[in-house]
């Protein structure tokens, strides 16, 4: 269900907060499918990387929220895991130490999410 942006920042900050850690240690990053690839992988393998997602009104209003979070709180700019977007806005931290250990359990290959946000 959509929700308007300024929510979708305040819930997501809300995980990171939870989650601990950095706000530089997140990357974020849209999508048009909640059930593609990428989200598979997360649910899966159950990476414990803390991944939040959530479905604005409109791609402009989910671009908004990125842009906050990246311009604002420091957050890894993440087009490289799902290049196309779309409405949902996701989150997740990079390489927690559950996640390495369980990609390697699972035999899941983690994306380089390292992008440049300039």
């Amino acid at each position: 269900m959509p929700i308007n942006h300024n929510e979708i920042i305040e819930e997501i900050e809300g995980q990171i907060r939870k989650c601990h850690g950095a706000w530089e240690e997140w990357c974020v990053g849209t999508a048009k499918d909640s059930r593609g690839p990428f989200f598979q992988r997360h649910r899966e393998a159950d990476l414990g990387d803390g991944l939040a997602y959530r479905e604005a009104y409109t791609t402009t209003a989910a671009e908004d929220v990125v842009e906050h979070l990246v311009t604002h709180r420091g957050l890894a700019l993440d087009r490289d895991a799902v290049p196309e977007p779309g409405k949902i806005v996701f989150a997740y931290r990079r390489k927690s130490p559950e996640s390495e250990k369980r990609l390697q359990v699972t035999g899941f290959r983690e994306q380089d999410a390292t992008t440049s946000s300039g």
